[in-house]
């Protein structure tokens, strides 16, 4: 009889826990564009990507005349990206980054400009 209930617990067990988990079935391709970006402190973009698995992804970076400076292709298969960008050889002024995967698309303005130094004074002491 202990038998018996230790077996029945053990396969309730199994039977919820295959309930909870994930369907095989379930459409990765449903899946949003999500973007992570931001600047590092050695002038270079840090991108992470996460999409489904129906449509490929294409990155751009593009300059203020919208002239195309850089295009990153993600393929169908891959859901997810993580790249770095040097963006330290562009010139001053703003770009426009752009994420596409299917309908969706997602823009970041970039501002690239050097800080102005502040002028340094001298000072003399006398003892």
């Amino acid at each position: 009889m202990k038998t018996f209930i230790t077996t029945l617990a053990c396969a309730l067990a199994l039977t919820s826990s295959v309930a909870f988990a994930s369907d095989p079935t379930e459409d990765k391709k449903a899946k949003p564009l999500q973007v992570g970006v931001f600047a590092t402190k050695e002038a270079k973009i840090q991108m992470a990507v996460r999409k489904g698995t129906s449509e490929k992804a294409i990155i751009t970076i593009r300059d203020a005349k919208n002239n195309l400076l850089h295009e990153e292709v993600i393929s169908k298969k891959a859901e997810k990206f993580d790249g770095r960008f040097d963006v330290s050889a562009l010139g001053e002024g703003d770009y426009t980054l752009e994420i596409t995967s299917g309908n969706e698309k997602i823009q970041k303005k970039v501002s690239i400009k050097t800080p102005q130094e502040e002028a340094t004074y001298r000072t003399v002491k006398l003892n």
